[in-house]
């Protein structure tokens, strides 16, 4: 009788094991899974924060090019005025200098 209980406690123990191996497996592999789901969910959130970047960037290199335009622009038109003025400004000279050669000296 005695090894008979032994051979009985000795296979309860064996299942017992086997039962808590087989868990464990279960545990490791939803831990596995879960931290691939994790990953997968972070690579794809840093996928869409590198998206956002890039738009944010192109957003800001076409507003950069905009405000280049329109600084291009008012230059062009403080330029061309500063000229006709210029060519006034030495038409009236080259009339008062016309003007003082013919005066009577």
């Amino acid at each position: 009788m005695k090894t008979f209980s032994r051979i009985l406690i000795f296979g309860a123990a064996s299942l017992a094991l086997a039962a808590c191996s087989q868990t464990t497996k279960e545990e490791t592999n939803e831990a596995a899974n879960s931290a691939a789901d994790d990953t997968a969910a972070n690579a794809e959130k840093a996928g869409d924060a590198i998206e956002k970047a890039g738009e944010n960037a192109g957003n800001a290199i076409e507003k950069a090019g905009d405000n280049a335009g329109k600084a291009i622009d008012e230059a062009g038109d403080k330029a061309a005025a500063s000229a006709a003025e210029a060519k006034q400004n030495t038409g009236e000279a080259i009339e008062d200098v016309g003007k003082d050669m013919q005066k009577p000296k």
